[in-house]
């Protein structure tokens, strides 16, 4: 019963991710988002970002998991307090959208799934979360430097982007440490 709630979860967990892909994917590349709502996007998900690894600290008994959440908490925080003060030198502020509006959706559904997992398989179905979300990003992130109209947002983007590479790169080697170990299976 257990193995089959896990792989339920996971088939849910994956057309979740696919809804929310699709949803950062068609405004990065196909409708035009302004800039303050690519602000908007970019702190929503930093928002997701340390509200997962805020969870992964509760939950993993890993040093290289503890470790990986406490970065990301750490560099998506300062990645947010950039994005703060750029709109408050400039008197903007981030706008919602559509985009954020599904970020914001899918952390509280991530969250809620990552704190009801199970222990066993608490470090694996975390990292998953990362690459797949973190790959997305990084690709949002691309699209919205070639889009982006302001000067400010495009260095925000392009200043926050090789922390966004290197958690990606860091999540899939734990992830394939793990899967070594024989914790993926």
């Amino acid at each position: 019963m257990n193995a089959f709630y896990r792989v339920g979860n996971g088939m849910r967990r994956t057309l979740e991710l696919l809804l929310m892909m699709a949803s950062l994917g068609a405004f990065a590349q196909d409708d035009r988002v302004s800039d303050a709502q690519i602000v908007g996007i970019l702190i929503v998900a930093n928002q997701a970002e340390i509200a997962a690894g805020q969870v992964a600290l509760r939950r993993t008994q890993s040093r290289s998991v503890q470790a990986f959440a406490n970065r990301i908490i750490s560099e998506h925080r300062q990645i947010n307090q950039e994005a703060d003060d750029m709109l408050r030198r400039l008197g903007a502020s981030a706008q919602r959208s559509g985009t954020s509006n599904a970020i914001e959706r899918q952390s509280r559904n991530d969250v809620a799934m990552l704190n009801d997992d199970d222990p066993y398989s608490f470090d694996m179905d975390y990292l998953n979360r990362e690459v797949d979300f973190l790959a997305q990003l990084v690709q949002s992130v691309d699209g919205f430097i070639r889009t982006t109209t302001s000067p400010d947002v495009k260095m925000l983007l392009v200043r926050a982007r090789p922390a966004l590479t290197f958690h990606l790169d860091q999540a899939r080697q734990i992830q394939f440490a793990l899967n070594r170990l024989g914790f993926g299976r």
